[in-house]
Formats: structure tokens, C-alpha cells, sequence
């Protein structure tokens, strides 16, 4: 036994759906294939699929946890593996102003902690003010930005949290600090947009999905083989995005999924699929499907089918989460889903 990326015998268990995404009944890790080391890449990768990408909002609109050994980060507040974090941008019934705004809960928004900065040449520059931040960190902040001055700083923070805020910009000099926005209950904000900036990990993560989804699928292959170097090399040693052109395709059409014209999920989960034909081998990934949110299903063509026995095959199946009060133990479960064709 040995590493499918690097040949180590220190093998580790590695799970596919990343553990962010939440615990499921029934659920097979890969076992035997990765090492520690490139398991530990493996995490990188889901790091920034679970805190930066669409994925992170998700998790909040649905209030899934993760590990609970892992450090809970905000990603309205934070990015992470190299992705910045997410901006959310809605306009306030009250002032009718575009207001930075974070997530809460599937009904629920506030408006971001933050001090927006107001050059000397009137553009503005916004700093996310993290739980726990010193006036050192403030002033990192700010000198990342590099623009010298600025003229007027407006705040946004709760009247607790007021006197700590004003402190972090108590060394600075300007004309004068904008009004406190800290609205009343009761306030919408909308139409509302988000904007999520992701790297290559984003798209080595979909493809380590869906391949190490393929392996637990297709026993007969350990992932080894030549006719999967290719998609290998990528997950585990590409930092190119145009790579992932190679691999991945999006399709938003859930009739793969045996979901008709119209049709929705009543409940809210994942749906992996492994898939041979004649020529490809292909992983479908599908995350956050359910009722509200519009099916993106990512291709991943793993590589060449080096068989000449001319048979089809597909196995799929949908990590369904449970309702909120119904997540004791487990999130979810996996059910196995009927593939014609």
C-alpha cells in the first residue's frame, strides 16, 4: 500500500466531502490511498472551498458546523487558502445606500463591523474589523492599503462594541468620523449582491472530490494507474486557474440527476456521481443542491478509459441534510441514488 500522489507508505483517511461540510450517516472515507503530506494539501484545498467559496455562504444559510477541533472562522470577516473573503453588498430600506452586509442565518442579515476609510482623494477604502483585532492589527490593515491619508472615517458597529472600535483608530489623525451606523431591528436590505473570488485550490478541490468519490465508487481502481496522471498532477501540484479548463465543465441542467424541466428538491444536500463509458472516466459534483438554490454541477473528466470492453457504468449519491433540530449526531445521511443508463 502506498500514496496514489507520492508512493509514502504513511497512509491517512481522507475524506472526499470535505468534513466542513458536515457529518453524514453512512458516510465511506478513502482509506489506504493518501499520505499524511499530501492529505494535508488535500485540507488546503478544502479550506478555501468551505470558507471562501460559494460553499462558505451555504454553510451559514444553513448553518452547518464542521469539526468542532476546527477554528470557526467568518468568512464575511476573513478568507482563507489564499482567497479573500466574501463581499456582501445590500441596500438599506432606511438610508437607500449600498451597505456591506454579513450572513447570519437563512433569514437573517446585519450590517458588516467595519470603518470605511474616505481617502484625501475621496475613493473609499473598507477594513473588516475581525473579532479580537489590536490597534497593531488595525494599523496593518490600513498600511496594506497604502494611501497615506485619509479624511473621514465611517463606522459600522454595535453600541457595545463602540468604545473597542474607536480605539483601533485612536493613533490617527482626520477631519472628522461619519455617523455610527448601528440600525434598529426591522430594517431589509436588498436587492443584495455577493461577490466570491476564488483560486486554483477552489478548482483542484471540485476535481479532488470528485476522483477520490470515483476510487471509494470503482473498487477495481486504486488511482495509481497511468490513465489518471494527469487529473493527479493537477490536484495535488497545480497553482495554474487556466488548468482547471482541462478537467472541469459546469452544466446548471439537474436531468442528470433524473430531476425534470421545473422540478426541485424539497431538501437540501450533495450529489456525487461516478461514471465509466467506453473512452472517459467522469465525476459529477453537484454541492448545496436544494430547494432555493439553482443546480451548478461540475464535469470532472478524470481520464482515458484504458479498458476496450465497451459497458457503461454510474453510481451516485446524495448526502441529504437533516432539518436543523434534527442534527444530534450527524448532519445527514447518504442515500443511494437509482442510475439509469
Amino acid at each position: 500500500m502506498h500514496c496514489i500522489y507520492c508512493g509514502s507508505e504513511d497512509l491517512n483517511e481522507e475524506h472526499y466531502l470535505p468534513a466542513c461540510l458536515g457529518k453524514f450517516k453512512d458516510y465511506i472515507p478513502l482509506i489506504d490511498r493518501i499520505c499524511h503530506k499530501c492529505n494535508a494539501i488535500c485540507g488546503k484545498l478544502d479550506e478555501q472551498l468551505c470558507r471562501s467559496g460559494g460553499e462558505a455562504f451555504f454553510r451559514v444559510f444553513l448553518g452547518i458546523k464542521g469539526r468542532k477541533s476546527h477554528a470557526k472562522i467568518n468568512p464575511f470577516y476573513r478568507g482563507s487558502a489564499g482567497a479573500p473573503a466574501l463581499e456582501m453588498v445590500g441596500v438599506s430600506s432606511m438610508t437607500g445606500e449600498s451597505t456591506p452586509l454579513e450572513l447570519i442565518s437563512d433569514t437573517e442579515v446585519r450590517e458588516l463591523r467595519c470603518i470605511r476609510l474616505i481617502a484625501n482623494d475621496d475613493t473609499e477604502h473598507l477594513i473588516r474589523i475581525t473579532d479580537g483585532m489590536t490597534p497593531e492589527l488595525f494599523r496593518e490593515k490600513f498600511d496594506a492599503l497604502q494611501i497615506g491619508q485619509f479624511k473621514k472615517a465611517i463606522i459600522s458597529a454595535s453600541e457595545q462594541e463602540r468604545d473597542w472600535v474607536l480605539s483601533l483608530i485612536q493613533s490617527f489623525k482626520f477631519e472628522s468620523i461619519g455617523s455610527w451606523t448601528s440600525p434598529p431591528a426591522g430594517i431589509s436590505y436588498g436587492p443584495s449582491t455577493i461577490k466570491i473570488q476564488v483560486t486554483a485550490h477552489y478548482f483542484r478541490d471540485i476535481a479532488k472530490i470528485g476522483f477520490h468519490y470515483f476510487l471509494t465508487k470503482m473498487s477495481e481502481y486504486r488511482g495509481d494507474e497511468p490513465c489518471f496522471s494527469d487529473i493527479r498532477n493537477f490536484i495535488i501540484k497545480s497553482s495554474k486557474l487556466e488548468e482547471a479548463r482541462k478537467f472541469i465543465t459546469r452544466s446548471d441542467d439537474p436531468s442528470v440527476w433524473g430531476i425534470g424541466p421545473g422540478e426541485r428538491l424539497n431538501v437540501w444536500g450533495h450529489i456525487l456521481s461516478a461514471e465509466t463509458d467506453y473512452f472517459n472516466f467522469v465525476a459529477r459534483v453537484n454541492l448545496f443542491a436544494g430547494p432555493t438554490n439553482r443546480p451548478l454541477i461540475y464535469n470532472v473528466r478524470l481520464g482515458d478509459n484504458p479498458s476496450r470492453i465497451h459497458y457503461s457504468r454510474k453510481q451516485a449519491d446524495f448526502f441529504v441534510y437533516f432539518p436543523r433540530g434534527g442534527r444530534v449526531v450527524y448532519d445527514g445521511e447518504v442515500v443511494q441514488m437509482i442510475c439509469v443508463g
